[in-house]
């Protein structure tokens, strides 16, 4: 991951710059704003879940996730909305009235390791309400996703979503403000935000993964990296340490936490089993491939409902645009699935339409113009045809 070099985008949420391909990972008006505008919101998911309830994604260069995360979260928050914030702990733990940011554990005092602050947010954001549990059973959701880079897939998680700003009109990073609009300013009550779930659910399933290898020592290296600090989320990098002891009992330095004390025990691991109990009646799965997506695809007759295209542009990953990858992904998708991508390119257009799929576009009502590319077997699928 040395390669990437992060930034904030215009939403909040962070993008990644890389330095191997002198290109942008992600829009600098965006990162999150992007993945709503040219992946979900272009899907319908809405119309498609009112008469299925399974669904099989294929995430092709899921990077840091965000077409994977604006998934989840739509769905969540859509389909079968999972939390309800709450303002308020009704307890008569003196010690959680009276915590300060000092905790005694074992006989040994740590100061100032979890900040008071802290324990507001998982106040305020990871409860759950039990009885928002009960009719959210029956669903089927697959996600594939695809990657060679591992090291971007185990930070996936990690990074912040909705920041704000002290000076809006650069990164600091001179090849991705060439990038920028001086003219426009960044959005700090951005649209679209991720709920600290969906975090916790990528997480689960990257540990199911890697096992005792996700904290390899180039991951430890970057974590440690006070460069990368603030991009990352304190609070999932917690939990992450948390819930990675819990289950492997690790004895690395970023795992002797004390958030192992009752109070994140008690109030993470309920929201976390919460979280998982609707993961589980919904026959829910997130797999992380850390292979070529030729590779993966051609030794499987896996048929998704949809398909996320997004690989770095048709100069620069030429492969993963080409007539015969198109063929492979017509083979893989389902005769009413989709594949959306960004792309407006009408070299890939006619790969699409050489390979026998209806074309459309995908508009942005939001920038009032068409920003990608979508194709499918089924034609009355188009909305906006090419």
């Amino acid at each position: 991951m040395n390669d990437f070099v992060p930034f904030f985008t215009k939403d909040g949420s962070v993008g990644l710059y890389s330095n191997l391909d002198n290109d942008i990972y992600h829009s600098v008006y965006g990162a999150l704003t992007e993945a709503y505008n040219k992946f979900i919101l272009p899907a319908d998911f809405i119309n498609y879940f009112i008469n299925k309830k399974e669904i099989k994604i294929l995430d092709l260069c899921y990077g840091i996730g965000y077409n994977t995360k604006s998934f989840l979260n739509y769905f969540f928050q859509k389909v079968v909305p999972v939390t309800e914030r709450i303002d308020t702990i009704d307890t008569d733990n003196n010690f959680i009235k009276k915590y300060d940011g000092t905790i005694d554990t074992n006989n040994v005092k740590i100061k100032n390791h979890i900040k008071l602050k802290s324990f507001n947010f998982l106040k305020n954001n990871f409860l759950t309400n039990k009885n928002l549990l009960k009719n959210l059973n029956g669903y089927k959701i697959k996600i594939d996703a695809v990657d060679t880079n591992e090291l971007l897939m185990k930070f996936s998680p990690l990074f912040k979503m909705n920041s704000s700003f002290n000076n809006p009109n650069n990164t600091g990073i001179e090849n991705v403000d060439k990038y920028l609009n001086k003219n426009v300013k960044f959005d700090n009550s951005a649209k679209y935000k991720i709920i600290s779930e969906v975090n916790m659910i990528l997480l689960h399933y990257l540990f199911d993964t890697f096992g005792e290898n996700y904290l390899s020592s180039d991951f430890i290296t970057l974590m440690n990296d006070k460069n990368y600090h603030k991009f990352l989320c304190n609070d999932i990098r917690r939990f992450m340490a948390f819930y990675f002891s819990k289950r492997y009992k690790c004895s690395s330095g970023i795992i002797k936490s004390t958030f192992l004390h009752n109070i994140y025990y008690e109030y993470l691991s309920e929201s976390y089993k919460n979280v998982l109990k609707v993961l589980k009646n919904n026959d829910f799965k997130i797999r992380y491939i850390n292979e070529d997506a030729r590779t993966f695809l051609k030794d499987n007759d896996i048929k998704y409902d949809f398909i996320f295209l997004d690989a770095f542009s048709p100069n620069k990953c030429p492969n993963l645009w080409s007539f015969d990858f198109f063929t492979i992904l017509y083979n893989h998708l389902s005769e009413d699935g989709k594949i959306l991508t960004y792309s407006n390119s009408s070299a890939v257009r006619n790969a699409m339409i050489k390979n026998k799929f209806y074309i459309g576009k995908i508009f942005n009502e939001s920038e009032n113009k068409f920003t990608g590319t979508i194709a499918v077997k089924n034609e009355n699928l188009i909305k906006n045809k090419l």
